[in-house]
């Protein structure tokens, strides 16, 4: 049984790829299933697009995922000191 790369066939390096970049998008704060459709039509275009992007946006913590079962407060802000990731 012979296996190498060609076995794989184009398609599924690039299924492959899309996987990568689905989870390569979710370390920098980027919608996973979002980047997974793009990357399976851009391939290693998107690749690029999220190395060069950057981090997504910050997203305040939901009040149950507090530690301690701390309750957020409806006056919070961005800059208050409640817990983040």
């Amino acid at each position: 049984m012979d296996v190498s790369i060609d076995g794989i066939g184009g398609g599924g390096m690039w299924f492959t790829l899309s996987l990568i970049n689905a989870g390569l998008a979710e370390s920098t704060g980027r919608g996973r299933l979002n980047w997974w459709l793009l990357s399976l039509l851009l391939g290693p275009i998107a690749t690029l697009l999220i190395v060069v992007m950057g981090r997504g946006p910050i997203v305040d913590v939901l009040p149950a995922a507090l530690p301690g079962g701390q309750q957020a407060s409806a006056s919070s802000s961005a800059s208050s000191s409640a817990w983040r990731p």
